[in-house]
């Protein structure tokens, strides 16, 4: 899926911004037609706006974006989690969530002998889900929406994720979270994400970068992003309750 959308032309003589997402529900998502929505794509829009910045959206797989994007100068990336391996990878602007990852299954399913788990390709937590169910069990799709479908439908047995995540996603396949069983925290192993933020790939410009954290700190786009930090760990809550 590819696609350009130009936002607004600006009066600064930097560089145009790409700011590539991909379909990563509940955070932001892909229409049909290849438009961006959701809260984090509309947070983008809003802080993009006020940075006055030359600006196109593309939507990407998320392969592409870590493997081709994120090595280009003057992108913006979208929810993209901070680890301590791609620490150094990125130029991290805010944080926008933050949540414990659970191992899951799908409720009153009998294990096989030999337990399959699915999880996205290039997944900040390929190297701890390997670690821990061992390479030879892993299945790599293209996105976590897809793994999360094979778990339902017993192609794997496992899928890890945080609730809130995992929430979204079966909203948008058109299951609910009550299909799954949440059965322990999962130890990331030194891997942790310290939360999904808006990143910057290295070589961007000066007056980009000058821009978009001189944007985030006008009081319009911290009551915004407060708005929908609050909302996620609000949202976060009620399924944790509803669950327990």
């Amino acid at each position: 899926m590819f696609f350009f959308c130009l936002l607004f032309i600006s009066p600064l003589k930097s560089e145009t911004l790409i700011v590539v997402f991909e379909h990563n529900p509940p955070f932001q998502m892909i229409d049909d037609n290849g438009k961006g929505y959701g809260p984090v794509y509309d947070f983008a829009v809003k802080l993009l706006k006020f940075s006055q910045l030359k600006v196109k959206f593309s939507a990407e797989p998320w392969a592409r974006i870590m493997q081709k994007e994120s090595q280009l100068p003057n992108r913006l990336i979208l929810s993209i989690s901070k680890t301590p391996q791609r620490k150094e990878r990125f130029i991290w602007l805010t944080s926008l969530y933050s949540g414990q990852q659970y191992i899951w299954k799908k409720r009153d399913a009998i294990d096989p002998t030999r337990i399959f788990v699915g999880m996205e390709r290039n997944s900040h937590k390929a190297r701890s889900i390997k670690e821990y169910f061992k390479p030879q069990n892993v299945f790599e799709f293209l996105n976590s929406a897809n793994a999360l479908e094979a778990l339902i439908k017993g192609r794997v047995q496992r899928f890890v994720g945080t609730t809130f995540a995992v929430s979204g996603k079966l909203n948008s396949l058109g299951y609910q979270i009550n299909e799954l069983e949440r059965l322990s925290l999962f130890n990331e192993s030194g891997y942790e994400s310290q939360g999904l933020y808006l990143a910057l790939t290295h070589g961007t410009e000066s007056e980009i970068k000058f821009a978009l954290n001189k944007a985030l700190k006008t009081p319009e786009i911290l009551a915004v992003q407060k708005d929908l930090v609050q909302n996620f760990q609000l949202a976060e809550i009620g399924l944790l309750n509803d669950q327990n």
